[in-house]
């Protein structure tokens, strides 16, 4: 039930010229000053929310003879009171973290990531393959208010339903792996993300199970009698003699994208035929070109439609974006 009694109007100017003097009188007013202007802050947000909520609604009262432009105007005025009595509430928690954020008198050291603690996804977000990123317990935590009433905002894409929806997301994912893996292997990580993009066709056609779950395997390295770990079997496309086929092989299975990164590295060194590959693995076009002599793929144009990825726009954005 909203306090009506003992709350301010959205739309009184003169409370805010209060607030601005009652913050200069001390550090308890001040403190008091800075909470009722992130609660003011959260209103805001809430406002624009609601906003949206009513543009998305307006096309079902087209043609109501109730919706004109006087009920649109206190429909606005009731919003922003609305959103101004939710804030007090702390529904979001946003004005929980902007006045810890802002506090001079804070002593902790905890990040804004910290003050968003990870829990349970309803059914219909975890249906859409969505899941909470666990991460590290930081080592200095919020107050326990505090976590208690935010809500859980860290979630990322899964990488098993993951598919790029373009080739430059695709190597803005994979970069941080390319570039772990280069170093490992002292090659060009340009190379090992074109390589990825090229088996992968920019990780929309990456490997899956019978039951559609992903083999993140992002190089197709095929399971061979060396292999003791998952692997999947499916159809693909050789060239033999000039002629391409297909034919049925069992691939490498990962429990996720970094493993296939590190697992590309360990083929490589352990591989005689590979040496030469790596020798000048730093210069990308060379390393192309001894992956494709050394027999990483059949295809004869491997190494020129590498060539053709190093050299295209989203490659180039991400080498300049990276550093490499």
């Amino acid at each position: 039930m909203l306090q009506h009694a003992q709350s301010t109007s959205v739309l009184d100017l003169q409370s805010l010229d209060a607030l601005r003097r009652q913050g200069m009188q001390g550090k308890e007013a001040e403190q008091k000053a800075l909470r009722q202007a992130a609660e003011h802050f959260e209103s805001i947000f809430m406002s624009q929310l609601l906003s949206s909520m009513r543009k998305a609604n307006e096309i079902f009262g087209a043609d109501n003879p109730l919706n004109t432009q006087y009920t649109k105007f206190y429909e606005d005025m009731h919003d922003q009171q609305l959103s101004s009595e939710l804030a007090k509430n702390g529904s979001l928690g946003l004005a929980d973290l902007i006045v810890q954020q802002l506090s001079p008198a804070g002593t902790s050291n905890y990040t804004p990531a910290s003050l968003l603690p990870v829990a349970n996804l309803d059914t219909s977000m975890a249906q859409r393959g969505i899941r909470v990123v666990r991460e590290e317990t930081p080592k200095e935590q919020a107050p326990a208010g505090i976590l208690e009433r935010i809500p859980a905002l860290r979630m990322a894409t899964d990488d098993q339903d993951w598919r790029p929806a373009s080739p430059l997301e695709f190597l803005q994912r994979l970069a941080p792996y390319a570039q772990k893996a280069a170093e490992q292997a002292s090659v060009s990580p340009a190379t090992v993300l074109a390589q990825a993009a090229l088996e992968t066709g920019w990780g929309q056609h990456v490997i899956r199970t019978p039951e559609g779950q992903s083999s993140n395997n992002v190089f197709n390295i095929k399971a061979d009698t060396r292999w003791t770990g998952a692997t999947v079997s499916t159809q693909t496309h050789e060239f033999e003699d000039g002629q391409r086929k297909q034919e049925q092989a069992h691939f490498r299975a990962y429990r996720s994208v970094a493993e296939s990164f590190h697992d590309y590295v360990s083929f490589l060194q352990s591989n005689p035929r590979y040496q030469q590959a790596l020798e000048v693995g730093r210069d990308a076009i060379q390393f192309a070109e001894q992956l494709q002599q050394a027999g990483y793929a059949t295809d004869p144009e491997y190494a020129n439609k590498l060539k053709r990825i190093l050299s295209g726009d989203a490659m180039q954005a991400i080498r300049q974006q990276f550093g490499f």
